[in-house]
């Protein structure tokens, strides 16, 4: 019987390891950290966002069409459901019913009672020993025929410090790294503002010219903006160089005339309240200072770092690959998860590009590599 080894106990490798132990299969999951699942118990505040039942690959930061397979041939509700999770819809988004990540953490673990799950123990090196290879640990050495590299990627630290050590060791092509999904250290920031929430339209522009808008709610934080909407568009920040800015239209249901004809009876009936009885009252006073709420321009001076981010952009190069996530110059070393050069929006999706790129590689190891289909058998 052969053995796999998968290095990283995060969403793709704990998946990866529920599929492989079902056939019985020996299996080793090294850990790093003294925690399992760590950014599944992050996800969505301690709800696990699971997926989106909008899989669009332009909600990715790649097209190839191996990943857009990858992506669209797992299908999470009836993956979870079928593993005893009850899962419940929220627009797109799909949550387990008890809103607890743990929920879907345990799940994935419920079969583990004949896998080797060691935590603590780091991965220093992979060599060829045989028709296999041998992972040198800080706990020892543990031989597998397979080798499955699940360890994520250095954002917001949950995954540990070391992710990209074991691919660089091989050769292979790392992109360019990039906090993504972050928060914005922006100019004007408002400490009087920290903690705030407003629901608006935020523009990203470049040179003045408009690139992308995302409507929800921004957070205001002690050194600039945050929330989902601008989480979204700083995942297009690396791709764009020069004069960086966010506009919030804070009255988006409203044209500028209408506005103005608003604001001016709003003075006239309220006096000083025409601003506090539409928002927040500590925003309420910043605003008496702004010269138009429908564009209320902030400079972009920098992000957050990667320790801050939710995910990395860039990571190992899709070239390195092969449809079963394979590495070419590795025959039987996989690799799964956020350690690739994939990417996506806030809303389930990278999650959801975890587990069906763990449940395909478990699929091709059990299978034999078949290619695409052997994932849907």
């Amino acid at each position: 019987m052969n053995t796999t080894i998968i290095i990283g106990a995060g969403a793709s490798g704990l998946l990866c390891g529920h599929e492989l132990a079902k056939t019985g299969e020996n299996v080793i999951i090294l850990e790093q950290s003294n925690k399992s699942g760590r950014k599944i118990l992050a996800s969505g505040n301690g709800r696990c966002n699971l997926s989106n039942t909008d899989l669009q690959m332009k909600y990715y930061n790649t097209d190839d069409w191996r990943i857009a397979a990858i992506i669209n041939n797992f299908d999470a509700k009836k993956y979870f459901e079928k593993i005893g999770v009850l899962v419940r819809q929220n627009g797109k988004l799909l949550y387990p019913r008890s809103n607890q990540s743990l929920t879907v953490k345990n799940a994935l673990m419920n079969n583990y009672n004949n896998v080797a799950l060691i935590e603590n123990c780091e991965a220093l090196k992979i060599t060829k020993q045989g028709k296999g290879y041998v992972v040198t640990t800080t706990l020892g050495d543990y031989y597998g025929d397979n080798i499955v590299i699940a360890t994520g990627s250095p954002a917001s630290l949950l995954s540990g410090k070391n992710n990209y050590d074991l691919v660089k060791q091989l050769g292979l092509k790392i992109t360019k790294l990039y906090p993504s999904l972050v928060q914005l250290k922006t100019k004007p920031a408002y400490r009087s503002l920290k903690g705030v929430r407003v629901k608006c339209v935020a523009h990203l522009y470049v040179d003045k010219q408009l690139i992308e808008s995302q409507e929800g709610e921004v957070l205001f934080s002690e050194n600039g903006l945050s929330g989902i909407c601008i989480m979204q568009l700083s995942r297009l920040l690396p791709h764009y160089q020069g004069i960086k800015e966010i506009s919030l239209d804070l009255m988006p249901d409203y044209d500028q005339k209408e506005l103005a004809d608003l604001l001016q009876k709003r003075r006239q009936d309220f006096n000083d309240y025409y601003l506090a009885g539409i928002f927040n009252d500590k925003l309420a006073k910043v605003l008496e200072n702004v010269a138009n709420l429908k564009d209320w321009r902030f400079l972009i001076k920098d992000t957050y770092g990667i320790e801050k981010a939710q995910v990395i952009s860039g990571g190992v190069s899709l070239e390195e690959v092969n449809e079963n996530l394979e590495v070419n110059k590795y025959p039987n070393i996989y690799l799964t998860g956020e350690l690739l050069d994939v990417d996506g929006d806030c809303g389930g999706y990278n999650l959801h590009f975890a587990f069906a790129s763990g449940y395909h590689v478990a699929k091709t190891i059990i299978n034999g590599k078949e290619g695409l289909d052997a994932t849907n058998k």
